[in-house]
């Protein structure tokens, strides 16, 4: 398996919880401790983050379920830049943080590394999102401006 691979997988898990997917930019992120990775989906109108917690060991197959965090200007208590990362919060108490890499080292459970023989490796894929990556940052800069300004007039 190699990054192409895994964000194919990553994009049909994404796909198969959210119905209105093709809406979304996506972002593979990492929580900051202990955690299922997040594929991040986000978008200008409306301004919004679906956060999606992504099992690789279940992959290929997709579980659904109910635990795709939504972010938008209407439930959103913080978003923070923490310098290597960010940190969300929503009026319901959910909170996250999480970095986005351009190039994230990603660890594959067991079922999803190569069998037979081939080139040893550490059981790493690196994941190639570098102008997704620059382009959510991007995002999330006009997601803190933007409700920031909102404070401001209320």
């Amino acid at each position: 398996m190699n990054g192409e691979d895994l964000k194919r997988m990553l994009r049909e898990a994404f796909d198969a919880r959210v119905f209105n997917y093709g809406d979304f930019n996506l972002v593979y992120g990492q929580p900051s401790g202990a955690g299922d990775p997040w594929v991040i989906g986000y978008r200008h109108q409306p301004l919004e983050l679906l956060l999606c917690p992504v099992d690789l060991e279940a992959l290929p197959e997709v579980p659904v379920g109910p635990d795709i965090a939504t972010v938008s200007l209407g439930n959103v208590a913080t978003l923070a830049d923490t310098g290597s990362g960010y940190q969300v919060e929503t009026v319901t108490g959910f909170r996250t943080w999480f970095e986005v890499s351009g190039t994230p080292r990603i660890l594959l459970p067991e079922n999803l590394r190569p069998t037979g023989p081939g080139p040893e490796d550490d059981g790493t894929v690196t994941l190639g999102q570098e102008p997704d990556a620059e382009d959510f940052h991007e995002f999330m800069s006009h997601f803190m401006d933007t409700l920031e300004s909102y404070y401001r007039t209320c």
